[in-house]
This record gives C-alpha cells, structure tokens and sequence, in this order.
C-alpha cells in the first residue's frame, strides 16, 4: 500500500514522496518482473458498470466492464470521494484487438515525434506506456482487473491533477514539481482508491488495477487473480462516443 491513514488523514510519508525527482529511468513495471507472477483465474465474470457502478461517470469510447470485485471496489472508492466529486472512469476493459490498435498508434506517435530513436529505445518506451499484446504478461486493461480514472466536480468538470505539467510529463503519480492542487486531488484520489483495495501503477496516476499480475506485484501476493478475458460484440457495448458521460 502506498497510504496508511489515521484519523482520515494521509501520513506526511505520502506528502515527503512528492518531494523527489521521480527516476524515469525506473518508470513502469518491468515485463519480466511481470511475468514471474503466476496466475490463476478465479473465472470472475466481467459486469457493466453502467448497471453495476449507477453513481460513477463513463467516458464516451470506455468498454464500461469490469471483473465483479474490482467493480465492487469502485462502489467503495465513489463512497470515500468528498460529496459532489464524481469518480471519471475513462478506460475500463480492453479486448486485445484495441489494445493492439492503441499500441500501434501510440508507436506511430513516438516514431513521429522522436525519428532519430532506434528499435530498442521504441520498443523500452512503447512498453512504459502501453501494455504489449501477445506476451506471457497479458495487458492489465486486458484482464478485465485495470482502470483508468479521473475526478469531476460538482460542474461535471474533471479536477486538475498534473498542472503545470502537460500529460505525459505529469504521468508519475509521486511527480515532484505539482501545483499544491494537483498534490491534493492526487491524495485524495489515492486515499479513495487505495482505502477500497486497489494499487496504482506508480508510472501513472490514472492506472489503477486489482487481481492483475501489476497488482500481485505491488502487494507481494504470490499469485494474480486474473489473466485475459473475452467479451462478445465488444465494440457494440462501448459508450457511445457521441454522448456525455453517463452517471
């Protein structure tokens, strides 16, 4: 765990964390740490959040499911948020085929951005970012045990989180450098999520898992819960992108 509380409140260790340069050299969770977690499915089904989770909101595009106990969790967390901020979920589950779509573009981005980079360096930051498809590690989102998350206010508007930094730059939970808002609504992202049982991926402060290989990692389980997951007509059960988000 990353937060202990007392009296509701976050011990001053989790503040100190925000103090250090964060070392991007360490930045993910190394795929072969990964894939020494065993893992043993419970055969959990997937639920849609949009019956199961009423009172959080869905990004348009998002796959709304999620493996039953991770859903219960996000019931929790929206319970633990101060009154009038609503838990965002932008991405729930993933089939491979997005997955595999989302990698390509990201590395037709980078290739872009970054053309004097070779293979391996592609490869090494590809990996930070995004989950690779067809390894003995299966993708968190993947699973049906990963999310990613946001905070809206009482306007429906999403909280600050990474000023002044853009998205990418900003990504590590514990960044150093945050505005004293963007620290806050960090802390009090990771009280909600952590006090229900989830565990952020420390490269990026959306990313939240539970039952997954990264979440095995983190707590020191000997096992995962989950590993691929199927779901029929996936594309037909999206959000629709053209609504807001539901709650």
């Amino acid at each position: 765990m990353i937060t202990s509380e007392t009296n509701g409140s976050v011990r001053p260790a989790v503040e100190s964390r925000f103090q250090k340069p964060f070392d991007r050299r360490s930045y993910g969770e190394p795929l072969k740490l990964l894939r020494s977690v065993p893992i043993v499915d419970l055969d959990e089904p997937l639920v849609d959040l949009r019956h199961y989770c009423p009172t959080v909101a869905l990004k348009a595009g998002c796959l709304p499911f999620l493996r039953r106990s991770a859903a219960d969790m996000i019931n929790g967390a929206q319970d633990r948020l101060p009154p009038g901020c609503v838990l965002l979920i932008h991405t729930a589950f993933r089939t491979i085929s997005m997955q595999s779509a989302l990698r390509d573009s990201l590395r037709n981005d980078l290739i872009a951005k970054n053309p004097d980079w070779n293979h391996a360096t592609l490869n090494r930051m590809l990996n930070r970012m995004v989950a690779p498809v067809g390894d003995p590690s299966p993708p968190p989102h993947a699973t049906g045990a990963a999310l990613d998350v946001a905070v809206l206010n009482t306007r429906g508007e999403q909280i600050d989180f990474s000023s002044p930094f853009d998205f990418w730059i900003g990504a590590p939970t514990y960044c150093s450098g945050l505005s004293d808002q963007a620290k806050q609504n960090r802390i009090m992202l990771i009280k909600a999520l952590e006090g229900v049982g989830l565990t952020n991926y420390v490269g990026e402060w959306w990313h939240w898992s539970y039952g997954d290989q990264g979440w095995a990692l983190r707590t020191g389980a000997h096992r995962a819960n989950y590993g691929l997951k199927e779901l029929e007509n996936a594309e037909a059960l999206r959000i629709p992108n053209e609504s807001t988000p539901t709650k």
